[in-house]
């Protein structure tokens, strides 16, 4: 599903280069729920964001769903973005104007998908993740966790084929981040893959498998 070879990625600050990957090489199958771990600053936001086609490479090969995509448009990436993934991200991101249904609907708008009757199935993901009495409530009135599982079911409302979380759990208290991580495992169970980043060693319990990150390269890579 994700191939990376040798891929570098290295940022300029004035005249001075930083490189943030230093050769990453990378197979994630179609099924794997990774647990991509590593400290600040060690590049694992970097590859996410390069395997969710957010940022481009500097070099090397990779290689998502089979395709090559150096070379390809910005406009090319966004819909296989739209397509193909589902983000999650620490400080959810919902619009604040929209009720949970609303927010759960706005990938539908920039998509090419024939989803059938998108408005039922956000009710159908929201009433599924506890929220069935909170469709109509707006983010305000919503807590931490339950913002997070409006932006789960956002993230699922275009049936993607890969889910990047990038520190779900980071802005919410240990049992509620044990919930939301719990529902990741039960989406990879029915078929996702997923990619989740985190610093916390206790949420790398629910992977199938965990990477390690350390100054630009992967260090560890084992299953659970």
């Amino acid at each position: 599903m994700i191939l990376l070879k040798g891929v570098r990625k290295s940022y300029f600050i004035g005249e001075r280069e930083i490189e943030v990957l230093k050769g990453v090489d990378l197979v994630i199958n179609r099924g794997d729920f990774v647990i991509l771990m590593g400290v600040s600053g060690s590049g694992k936001t970097t590859l996410l964001n390069i395997i969710g086609l957010l940022d481009r490479k500097t070099e090397g090969e990779f290689l998502f769903m089979g395709y090559n995509v150096d070379g390809l448009s910005d406009d090319i990436l966004a819909k296989m973005r739209n397509r193909h993934i589902g983000f999650v991200f620490q400080q959810f991101f919902l619009l604040p104007y929209l009720n949970a249904l609303e927010n759960v609907l706005i990938p539908i708008i920039y998509s090419d998908k024939k989803i059938k009757n998108p408005r039922e199935r956000a009710k159908e993901l929201l009433e599924r993740f506890g929220l069935k009495d909170r469709i109509y409530s707006k983010p305000s009135q919503l807590s931490g966790g339950e913002q997070q599982r409006v932006a789960i079911a956002r993230a699922l409302i275009n049936e993607p084929d890969v889910i990047l979380a990038d520190e779900p759990t980071g802005a919410l208290d240990s049992n509620t981040g044990f919930e939301i991580m719990d529902l990741f495992r039960i989406l990879n169970e029915e078929g996702k893959t997923v990619i989740c980043v985190t610093h916390d060693p206790k949420v790398k319990e629910f992977g199938k498998r965990v990477l390690r990150i350390e100054d630009g390269i992967i260090s560890e890579d084992f299953k659970n």
